[in-house]
């Protein structure tokens, strides 16, 4: 086990070379937003997916010329369907409170196109109460157009050498696997946000909390992680 002290600005100045989170990097969809796991589902079956590959592998790697344009087009037409519904996931406000208060760093990565994520950015944050839109503060965003994408650890290695932050001192929050997976191979903290229909990939995660906002407390008081877990192994997508 390794031990993270607290995150808050008087530990972090009381002891500033201590292990602690100094950067916390969001999956989008089911993490920041509340889940589209019946888009998703629609998606898969709409392009025919085969079992165990994900979406824009398949798409990527498979599917040529008009079929792979295709295939884009569809995605890009279920997620526009799915931004009708996006909301904040319940908590979020009150852990980006505690990371605004406490200067620590936001990003976000995600498989979206930018449509869905510009959507996010220009219409559900202004949606909030004019005192919190100043706590979604996220740089850099990255989306789908950053490659590789998750699993792959190369955008939160990205957002490391970009803050000047160690890849041990950022914290990787999601609610799927490969989430997780790409936290773990960039040697960081990893947090599932846990759904009933999630809770296979709780073994790659080193903090599991049924609401984001239960973030506030491990990062406050600090908490034990078990480095040992490794992001060598697939997960499931």
């Amino acid at each position: 086990m390794v031990h993270y002290l607290p995150s808050t600005k008087k530990d972090v100045a009381a002891s500033p070379k201590a292990r602690c989170i100094r950067g916390v990097v969001f999956d989008m969809d089911g993490t920041l937003t509340t889940p589209m796991n019946e888009h998703l589902l629609m998606m898969r079956r709409d392009i025919n997916v085969p079992d165990g590959m994900r979406t824009l592998e398949y798409v990527d790697t498979c599917l040529k010329g008009e079929a792979r344009e295709k295939a884009h087009r569809r995605i890009i037409e279920i997620e526009t369907d799915a931004m009708i519904n996006m909301e904040l996931s319940p908590g979020l406000v009150e852990l980006m409170q505690f990371l605004c208060d406490n200067d620590i760093p936001t990003a976000v990565i995600t498989r979206n196109a930018r449509l869905a994520v510009d959507h996010f950015i220009k219409k559900v944050i202004p949606r909030q109460p004019h005192e919190h839109k100043k706590l979604f503060m996220f740089d850099p965003i990255l989306d789908r157009s950053f490659k590789p994408t998750k699993p792959s650890p190369d955008s939160l290695l990205h957002i490391s050498r970009v803050w000047g932050i160690p890849p041990e001192q950022l914290m990787m929050v999601g609610d799927h696997g490969d989430d997780l997976l790409c936290g773990l191979r960039a040697g960081s903290v990893t947090a599932l946000l846990r759904y009933p229909d999630n809770c296979v990939f709780e073994s790659k995660a080193h903090i599991v909390v049924d609401r984001i906002s239960e973030l506030v407390a491990q990062l406050s008081n600090g908490f034990d992680a078990d480095m040992s877990i490794t992001g060598d192994d697939d997960v499931g997508v």
